[in-house]
Formats: structure tokens, sequence, C-alpha cells
């Protein structure tokens, strides 16, 4: 326990600034959507890439829900569930390496695997709780606008985004347990999902980014009945794969 109480005392801020930001952000995109609902043939015109044109059709068509998993999920979640897990999960090992507190950290009766997976199963708490607290939240603040939600549409979807989340999580508390600075895990997760995005506005080659997988199509699909069961297979064989490298990688370091 003494471990997980350091740790979340050192990452408090970051925590409650990424809770507030998701939730700040969520409350505006639904009091801005009667406006944006109205205006939508002109903002379209505006939309620049052709991707982003698809989503704008999708919103058209089907209205609040598209809209809502637009700003919720696709923008908000994996804009700042990124950078929380950017943050919070860099320094999953390396800090105490950068910081020169390995030994003192390691000489401690706790075996390295309880300390990776402690710090990992904090780091993936602080990241997907807001997810459900802020989607939650939308289904009592939608009425505002006179739309609803589904309570069902909204856990399975936060749950989706979750596990995608959980996934960048896991690469990053890898790529950590490889790494001698703090920060350096968390620059490789934000340059690796910056050219994923890069990709997403492509059109040749949308279909090999990662937010292709967490797009609002996906989440329209989920309102429809269809859960993604192979993407979500794939994100939870993947989260398996990459803890255990770190672990393994974690448990021979020398230092």
């Amino acid at each position: 326990m003494s471990i997980l109480r350091h740790w979340l005392r050192d990452a408090w801020w970051i925590v409650l600034g990424y809770i507030v930001i998701l939730e700040a952000a969520m409350v505006a995109a639904i009091l801005y959507w009667p406006k944006f609902r109205d205006n939508m043939p002109a903002i379209a015109k505006l939309v620049p890439f052709e991707s982003l044109q698809r989503l704008m059709d999708s919103v058209e068509i089907a209205g609040y829900w598209p809209y809502f998993a637009v700003q919720q999920w696709f923008k908000g979640c994996s804009l700042f569930g990124l950078a929380a897990a950017a943050f919070l999960t860099s320094g999953i090992v390396a800090r105490d390496v950068d910081q020169k507190t390995v030994e003192f950290l390691l000489s401690r009766p706790v075996s390295r695997s309880r300390i990776l997976l402690t710090r990992w199963c904090a780091a993936v708490g602080v990241v997907i709780i807001p997810v459900y607290l802020t989607s939650i939240t939308a289904i009592w603040i939608s009425p505002a606008v006179d739309e609803t939600l589904g309570w069902g549409d909204v856990l399975v979807s936060s749950t989706f985004m979750s596990l995608f989340l959980i996934m960048l999580v896991t690469f990053t508390a890898m790529v950590s347990a490889m790494s001698s600075h703090q920060m350096r895990a968390g620059i490789i997760l934000i340059g690796v999902m910056l050219l994923n995005f890069a990709f997403y506005l492509i059109q040749e080659i949308d279909e090999i980014s990662l937010f292709k997988t967490v797009d609002v199509f996906v989440f329209m699909k989920i309102q429809a009945g269809q859960f993604p069961w192979i993407t979500t297979g794939s994100f939870i064989g993947a989260t398996i794969i990459m803890l255990a490298i770190a672990l393994r990688i974690y448990a021979r370091r020398d230092f």
C-alpha cells in the first residue's frame, strides 16, 4: 500500500487536471450541440479532410449520438486519455532509475512484479475511471439540450474506449520498463499516436491508423447492437502481451 500511496501522491495533480478538463470539455460540447445542429451545413463546408467530413455526415444523418461519441470518446478520451496515459505511466519504472532511487525501492521486501503490477493497476484506474464518470454525467446533462443517452449504450461504449486506453497505458509501461529517463516512454507514446492520427486523416492509409478502431462509426455500431468483438479482443491481447513483456524486462534489469 505504501508503494501505491507514494505513486498516487506524486500523480495527484495530473489526475485532478485530467478529470476536470475531460468533464469541462464534455459539458461544453453538450451545451454547444443546439448551435452545432442548427449550423451543421455551414460547419460541414469548413471541414478540410475527407475522414472528418465523413464524421460530419454521420452526425447529420444520425444526430446526437455520433456527435456525442466524437466529442466524448473519439476526441475527449483519445486526446486527454492519451495525455494522462503518457504522463502517469511514463515514469512507472524509469522514474526510479532517473532519480537514482531504484536500488532503495528494490531493497524493500516486495517483488518486482508486485511493484510494477501495483503501479500499472493504479495507472489504469486513474485513466479509465474518469471515462466512466464523465460519460455517466453526460446522461444527466443531455436532457438540458433536449437529448437523451441510454445507460447501456454509454456504459458499453465507455468500456470499449477504456480497453483502448488500457492498451496505451500498457504500451507506455512496457517502454518505461526499458528506459532510464522518466519522460521517454510518454514522448514515444505521444509521437506514435500523433503519427496514427496523421494516418487517419489520409484516406488511402486511414485503415492502418489506431484511431480507426475508435472512430464514430464504431460507436454507431455499438449503439446498433453490433459490438466490435474482434477489435476488443485485439486490444486485450495486445495489452496482455505488452504487460508480460514489461514484467519480463523489469524482472531481468540489473539497473
